[in-house]
């Protein structure tokens, strides 16, 4: 089911990227996560601020590629605890886990295709 449109995913991404930017600042993680936080809140700013969409500045990343993205981003995510060796029950593991279902599920429920106005296509 696709209910979110373009706009609305546009503010859970600012919602996402707050997150991520206040993490280090919110949880006792190590260095290296807190580093990883800021790299990656910086990385869905830039790409949100490139997508043709409504919240976006420069747009010229499609709507669909920003979704890949996305959910590349979420899978991530998931795996990171496992990859990282993350201990059970850490702040690492639980933040990593989180922010990936929560990426994935934004995905499924975003209407990719539903954008009907676009600065790059719209004449006039």
């Amino acid at each position: 089911m696709k209910i979110l449109s373009s706009t609305a995913h546009g503010f859970i991404d600012v919602a996402f990227i707050t997150v991520l930017a206040m993490a280090p600042i919110m949880f006792d993680l190590e260095p290296a996560v807190d580093t990883a936080c800021f790299v990656l809140a910086g990385g869905y700013l830039l790409i949100t601020l490139l997508t043709d969409f409504k919240l976006g500045i420069f747009r010229v990343i499609p709507f669909p590629v920003h979704g890949w993205l996305d959910l590349l981003t979420g899978i991530a995510l998931l795996a990171a605890p496992f990859l990282f060796h993350f201990e059970n029950g850490s702040a690492e593991r639980n933040l990593s886990w989180l922010l990936g279902v929560v990426s994935v599920v934004t995905w499924f429920i975003t209407d990719w295709k539903g954008q009907t106005r676009s600065m790059m296509t719209d004449q006039g």
